[in-house]
């Protein structure tokens, strides 16, 4: 009888695991996450065996901390991940973007079975989801993994490190991605806005808080008008409010986000946009007939502007007016916005766009990512002039240059999507896809008509979503632009308690200095897992080390993770301490109030800036990195 083998190993969770994945040499002999309190990290664990394993399934021991309390039960979570056929890859300039090349199977969702057979020689992973409560102790927790197969056990431990901080539950980003709510009532069989309905869509709803999505966009038509005696409009927001209501309960109400109220006429390039005719109800007949937009949908935003206030959501909605409005279009859609905003002034425009001269006819602009690099200048300045500036990706960028969530992209590619708003100071984002599955299997190979995985992240479950690798790599993106957060909180607090010698320095910049490490532009991205966790790592380590003794704001002229070019190099050092503070690393001139200065000159042997500070015994060293050009390349 031949023995069965079986081996576990762990892998980065930005990984995606391929039954034909080999055993790495040496194999990671344990899984280890490093995470804050209140954020939810994840591990990936892979099972390969001589033999086929029949009837697997894991068991995950309590997380232990060294004091001897353990991580509740529900914080831990596992699934085996399953893949989707493809047929076809997303189009791809930078193929080193991609995964695996079509046709293939390619991982991405959790399923929901709790026990599968396993192939022999084929490597199936399972996906830890951890939990960490806001009043867990910080330190090293201990437990491990086992997989159950074929009457044989093995086990791979598992080491949790909890820092010493804690992520805000309030979002500090503005996030939508938009639900499709037929495809949610007929993937589960229930009538649309029934009880049954707002049943299973409040499991989706708390899915997307879990993922810290903050907005789920909301349906005007669920206003309910009829025509009474003379013409008048009657508006029942019964369904409308309660609506909004599950929102607010599950935590997905920080915007109130209304649905378009215009299209194009003649379709994308068309010249004109139109605004939707109101449908009402004859009151006496019953009978329906549409009204154009002075005789009815003015009269509702009116209405709904005033409704809206009386429930006191008015600051926080947004209304959007056409989707994607481009040089075809844009003059119309200002007409057009402006008659909207006739009828409703206090009522927030958002818009999807494709142009950069919208003007005061838009409040919250949200380019495409491609043509927020290209016209970047114009939508700053808007930015300036206190427009609030996200960005939307979609079928588009493809290349494989700028980050999306195509189901074929790496999952590094994903993890950076939020990068890009720490990084350029953007206020929100946008996706129109989160569970718009296009056919009645929504496990089955992507439609030809869009890159694959556009339509969703999430995939329809027994009892509510199932979350997918690129979901579980979107909440890392957003958790880590809360650590970028947090860094800047806890450098104002530096400023404030150095004083007047801080003035010049931007609380904001330290945490610029790292989203440079990652992202260079929109399309000049490093998307290595080893490297996105060693700057999430030396990132938390400066949360941490920030409100230490002594304190220290420093910068650096150019800024750290700036390309330098040989010719030669100078960098100067700026920044401002403790009175009677000493540093050692480099030659500095301390003023008597802090304020200390100095220059060096680098290369491509000698890359970084390291600084010890010294105060009243406490001591902190800090460093600054730079990557220096090597070799020009050759003019062809």
């Amino acid at each position: 009888m031949e023995l069965v083998l079986i081996t576990l190993f762990a892998l980065s969770p930005l990984e995606k695991v391929f039954p034909d994945t080999p055993v790495p040499s040496p194999p990671a002999q344990s899984a280890v996450l490093w995470c804050a309190r209140n954020e939810t990290e994840c591990a990936q664990i892979a099972v390969r065996s001589t033999q086929a394993l029949t009837g697997a399934t894991v068991r995950v021991a309590p997380l232990k901390h060294a004091s001897g309390c353990a991580l509740p039960a529900e914080a831990i979570h596992w699934n085996f991940v399953g893949s989707i056929p493809l047929k076809k890859n997303t189009p791809c300039e930078n193929a080193a973007a991609l995964t695996r090349k079509a046709p293939c199977d390619m991982p991405d969702v959790l399923l929901a079975e709790r026990v599968r057979d396993i192939p022999a020689n084929s490597t199936q992973a399972i996906y830890l989801t951890v939990t960490v409560p806001k009043d867990a102790p910080h330190g090293r927790y201990t437990g491990a993994v086992t997989i159950i197969a074929s009457g044989k056990e093995s086990s791979l431990p598992v080491e949790l490190n909890v820092w010493p901080f804690t992520l805000p539950d309030e979002r500090h980003l503005f996030v939508t991605n938009w639900i499709n709510h037929g495809a949610i009532a007929k993937a589960h069989k229930v009538e649309p806005w029934s009880d049954a309905f707002f049943t299973i869509y409040g499991e989706y709803l708390d899915n997307m808080r879990a993922h810290r999505q903050n907005i789920a966009w909301v349906p005007w038509s669920l206003i309910k008008v009829t025509e009474k005696n003379g013409g008048r409009l009657s508006f029942d927001y019964v369904l409308f409010d309660r609506y909004v209501e599950e929102l607010h309960k599950h935590g997905v109400a920080d915007r109130i986000e209304i649905m378009f109220v215009g299209h194009f006429k003649d379709g994308w390039s068309g010249k004109e946009i139109a605004l939707t005719q109101l449908e009402v109800k004859d009151a006496k007949t019953g009978q329906r007939k549409k009204l154009e937009f002075d005789q009815g949908l003015a009269l509702l935003l009116h209405d709904l502007e005033q409704h809206l206030e009386q429930k006191g959501w008015l600051d926080k909605a947004v209304i959007h007016i056409a989707d994607e409005s481009s040089q075809y279009n844009v003059l119309s859609w200002c007409e057009q916005s402006r008659r909207v905003h006739k009828a409703a002034p206090r009522l927030k425009r958002i818009d999807a766009i494709e142009a950069s001269d919208f003007g005061d006819d838009l409040e919250v602009w949200v380019p495409k990512l491609s043509h927020l690099k290209n016209w970047l200048p114009q939508y700053q300045a808007q930015q300036r002039a206190g427009k609030e500036l996200w960005f939307y990706i979609c079928c588009h960028p493809t290349g494989g240059y700028y980050p999306n969530r195509f189901l074929d992209y790496r999952l590094g590619m994903v993890r950076l999507i939020h990068w890009l708003n720490a990084a350029y100071d953007l206020a929100g984002y946008l996706h129109w896809g989160w569970c718009a599955w296009k056919s009645d299997d929504p496990f089955g190979t992507p439609p030809d008509t869009l890159p694959p995985g556009d339509t969703h992240t999430v995939y329809p479950g027994p009892d509510g979503p199932l979350n997918s690798l690129r979901w579980e790599a979107q909440r890392d993106s957003l958790e880590d632009f809360e650590y970028l957060w947090l860094l800047t909180q806890r450098m104002k607090d530096v400023k404030q308690k150095l004083g007047k010698v801080a003035a010049e320095f931007d609380p904001a910049e330290r945490g610029k200095d790292f989203c440079r490490r990652l992202v260079r532009d929109f399309a000049d991205v490093t998307s290595d897992p080893r490297e996105i966790e060693e700057t999430r790592r030396a990132l938390a380590a400066e949360i941490i080390a920030a409100p230490q003794e002594p304190l220290v704001m420093w910068t650096t002229r150019p800024a750290e993770w700036s390309e330098l070019v040989p010719g030669p190099i100078a960098v100067e050092v700026h920044g401002a301490v403790q009175p009677g503070t000493t540093i050692k690393g480099l030659n500095v001139v301390i003023e008597p109030s802090g304020r200390f200065r100095g220059v060096t000159h680098l290369s491509a042997k000698h890359s970084k800036i390291e600084l010890t500070f010294t105060h009243g015994g406490a001591t902190k060293t800090l460093v600054r990195q730079f990557r220096v050009r090597t070799a020009l390349a050759t003019a062809k």
